[in-house]
């Protein structure tokens, strides 16, 4: 959806395929407010425009009981068309107005405004927007797609990146942005050479009239035990007739193939240390109808005490075994629908079993709207964004100039019988606990951004106050990445790190810090990684990349250095609790180009080019095990939110 432009009236914007954003008058305009604002209402008659054809837009307030008034008075509303480029009203469209009036006593306005009828030569994402002062609005924020003709594609689907394993399935998808009025068909031929390597591919998709799309059987990327490298597959495509009213927006589909016979890569760089297919969905025995459903094949099926897969043999044999997961699949009981903190915008693909991380050590430069800034995949990642977009915080009601992405989950407050109610509390964080996540960091290299993945006591919480100050109750960072360190293996790497307090409490500053840079990594980070930390016991806790630990601290090594000890059970009796989050880096505003769009553009870009430079972390999946020490210690906690 397009920036959500606020001042001291609050403006609501919606979504469609040209996002329209409404910029408001000034109090030049010589427009005082009614007496009892109306809701306005903006409806656009397609998403999908070409060459010669009308946009048409509809302003009314009816519908509503204070839409059977008339207006009071003349309203202008301001319109605007653009593109992540800038304005494009006067290239793309002819006698696009800047300003429509609702005259008074008018409770509907109708306008049309044409798309040129020559000059394009692509496809473009166009931002609508329209503005008025002193009226509540809702679709005033719209993604509307303009180009010079109706073009089909062929994609895999929900795979953006278009990577396939050996021996996995795909789907290809053949669609057009328009209902057609007669057949299309369009061959699909492997290159020379390359024709081994499926099973059951189709040489045609046929998408009848009527429809927009058509999908394929699924399709087997064979296995060859006589390669050991990825390799780049093409497929080539064509419309039949060749000059089809729907030429096709690629004549050629790259999938790489990844080969899963090449040589593991060292302990820290390859998660085959910890899975043979980090791919692989986990599934509880609940969810495997809707993952049927969903058109997911490379699935197993999970139950709490199946052991760690270890498939490297890293991992003591038979220690962890499998407790909880969040997943991230794209079905119910896994999203939801919520409303963005500003009302403008609601989601029906917004995770369950996490809450906003909407702090003030988070929001120092933007606010989170989780809504608006993060959301489930189609291919079943958790994506969270940083951009410089309006945004609401629903902690302090305060508008900031950019918005950003931060959860938590496992969080509980100590002397508060309701928390345990709460969607996201959903696991007992104690000892005895080893949790992985999964995750990659794409688009935010000089960013000013820092991801993160981390935990902290949750004695910070009500808790003694003691122990509830930063960093007394203790903070591990399982992952940060600093997108500006002047090292390039540091800015490319992560690093880990421990937070513990002075032997005098609340003094608001680390006694230490160990931490280390995992450099392995290095310009890798785009891929996916599994980040983890053991909770051993009560005396030690260790962190890791893939099949690699990388660090440990002890409670002897920090009391030696001065340091209290807050990792056990008895300092955070309601044990720790995990976080997700995009920081601002040094708690600093960006100055990041690629930033200034509106958080619909970015969706639409992100669907379209996985590797838009839009600073992002993605989540395929977190894991927790447990082994024979682990003990809930009885305390309450929502065991019924299943989210794998």
């Amino acid at each position: 959806m397009k920036k959500i432009l606020e001042s001291t009236y609050l403006w609501m914007l919606l979504l469609l395929v040209v996002v329209v954003s409404m910029s408001g008058c000034s109090e030049d305009d010589g427009m005082s407010p009614l007496a009892e604002p109306v809701p306005l209402k903006m409806t656009l008659n397609s998403t999908d425009l070409v060459m010669g054809e009308v946009l048409e837009i509809t302003f009314d307030v009816t519908g509503t009981e204070e839409g059977k008034k008339a207006m009071n008075e003349d309203l202008n509303i301001k319109l605007s068309a653009t593109t992540d480029k800038g304005a494009v009203e006067q290239l793309i469209f002819d006698d696009f107005p800047s300003v429509v009036t609702l005259n008074k006593g008018e409770t509907t306005k109708k306008i049309q405004i044409p798309v040129k009828k020559e000059g394009l030569n692509r496809e473009r994402s166009v931002e609508i927007s329209a503005f008025a002062r002193g009226y509540r609005m809702t679709g005033a924020l719209q993604i509307v797609t303009v180009s010079d003709y109706h073009y089909s594609k062929v994609s895999l689907k929900n795979n953006a990146d278009n990577t396939v394993k050996e021996g996995q399935t795909f789907i290809l998808v053949a669609s057009v942005n328009t209902t057609l009025k007669d057949d299309l068909t369009i061959t699909v031929t492997p290159k020379a050479g390359e024709e081994e390597r499926y099973e059951n591919l189709p040489s045609e998709l046929v998408i009848p009239a009527g429809s927009n799309s058509i999908e394929s059987a699924p399709v087997t990327m064979k296995k060859d035990v006589n390669t050991t490298e990825d390799e780049e597959l093409t497929l080539d495509l064509a419309t039949v007739p060749v000059m089809s009213r729907y030429p096709l927006q690629a004549t050629k589909l790259a999938i790489m193939k990844i080969d899963i016979h090449k040589n593991m890569g060292s302990e820290v760089r390859d998660e085959r240390w910890l899975y043979e297919d980090a791919d692989q969905l986990f599934v509880s025995p609940k969810n495997e109808t809707a993952i049927k459903a969903w058109g997911q094949t490379n699935y197993v099926v999970m139950k709490e005490g199946d052991p760690h897969p270890n498939s490297g043999k890293v991992l003591p044999e038979g220690k962890w075994k499998f407790f909880r997961a969040y997943e991230f699949h794209k079905i119910s009981g896994c999203v939801m629908s919520k409303v963005s903190n500003d009302g403008e915008y609601t989601s029906d693909v917004h995770p369950v079993g996490l809450a906003d991380q909407n702090t003030g050590a988070v929001e120092t430069q933007g606010a989170v709207d989780n809504v608006k800034f993060s959301w489930v995949t189609d291919e079943g990642y958790l994506r969270m964004i940083s951009l410089k977009d309006k945004a609401k915080s629903s902690n302090t009601g305060n508008t900031f100039e950019f918005g950003t992405s931060a959860f938590y989950s496992c969080k509980f407050q100590r002397g508060n019988p309701n928390s345990p109610t709460w969607p996201a509390a959903n696991v007992r964080i104690y000892p005895g606990m080893r949790i992985e996540t999964r995750a990659r960091i794409r688009g935010a290299d000089y960013s000013g951004m820092l991801p993160g993945i981390w935990l902290q006591g949750n004695e910070q919480v009500g808790g003694n106050a003691q122990w509830n100050g930063w960093p007394d109750f203790g903070e591990i960072d399982v992952m940060e990445n600093n997108t500006k360190h002047p090292t390039p293996s540091y800015r490319t790497g992560v690093e880990q790190t421990f937070h513990l307090g002075d032997v005098k409490p609340n003094t608001g500053t680390s006694k230490i810090s160990p931490t280390v840079a995992v450099t392995d990594i290095a310009g890798t980070i785009g891929d996916f990684h599994i980040y983890w930390v053991e909770w051993v016991d009560n005396q030690t806790v260790r962190m890791g990349v893939n099949g690699k630990q990388t660090i440990e601290l002890t409670q002897a090594d920090a009391e030696r250095q001065g340091a209290r000890w807050p990792f056990t059970d008895q300092v955070n009796s309601e044990g720790l609790y995990y976080i997700l989050t995009m920081m601002f880096l040094h708690k600093a505003k960006p100055d990041y180009p690629s930033m200034e769009m509106s958080y619909l553009t970015a969706r639409n870009m992100l669907k379209n080019n996985p590797n838009a430079q839009i600073p992002r972390m993605e989540i395929d999946w977190v894991r927790f095990y447990i082994d024979d020490t682990y003990s809930d210690h009885n305390m309450p906690w929502r065991s019924d939110v299943i989210l794998y």
